[in-house]
């Protein structure tokens, strides 16, 4: 019994354990996929314990998705992608693939707003993203729909477009139409702006 509870103890939730690292709302339809297949969503162990996942929960207030048991260990990212298959054809097999369970909350293109609970319900964080995030000059943020995903730079940071810029590794294996590397992000791995 008492190792039970420390296993509980070592497990559990707080705000800013978990965190919202990484999304992926509009891929590049062209060299990526549709966004139905190729949205994910990042997070990250910011904490000093492994983590269950066990019964957490993203949504963007329509659908759930409801997340399965997965030991997160300390300092890890993990992956929830809208298609298992479709992720893994593009990415490879090698990134951690967090289980769910439920309906995709299909990302808004434009502004869309993604809330991370623990297994009770608490509100873990909340990220609202806007398509003006990472906007350069005249140029659309390369975050939507142009194959980079939106990067969290300081997980310890706000949810706020100074701390969310589009991603800037180009190590992908497709190039656009004309010849250019295009960014797909860094999924299960730390982000290319990181601090």
């Amino acid at each position: 019994m008492l190792f039970f509870l420390i296993f509980t103890t070592l497990v559990s939730q707080t705000p800013g354990t978990i965190v919202l690292n990484e999304v992926m709302y509009n891929p590049d339809g062209s060299t990526l996929g549709l966004d139905e297949h190729m949205e994910w969503i990042e997070i990250y162990n910011a904490s000093s314990e492994a983590v269950n996942l066990a019964g957490m929960m993203i949504s963007d207030g329509n659908n759930q998705v409801f997340l399965s048991h997965y030991l997160l260990a300390p300092d890890t990212y993990g992956v929830i992608p809208a298609n298992n298959l479709s992720f893994s054809a593009a990415y490879g097999t090698e990134i951690r693939l967090i289980p769910w369970s439920g309906e995709w909350t299909r990302l808004r293109n434009s502004t869309d707003e993604i809330i991370l609970y623990s297994e009770n319900g608490t509100v873990m964080e909340t990220l609202r993203y806007d398509q003006s995030w990472g906007v350069r000059g005249t140029e659309p943020s390369t975050a939507d729909g142009d194959g980079a995903s939106l990067e969290r730079i300081d997980p310890s940071g706000p949810n706020d477009p100074s701390n969310w810029q589009p991603s800037e590794d180009y190590a992908n294996p497709t190039p656009d139409k004309g010849g250019d590397a295009v960014c797909w992000g860094t999924p299960g791995a730390i982000n290319s702006i990181a601090d």
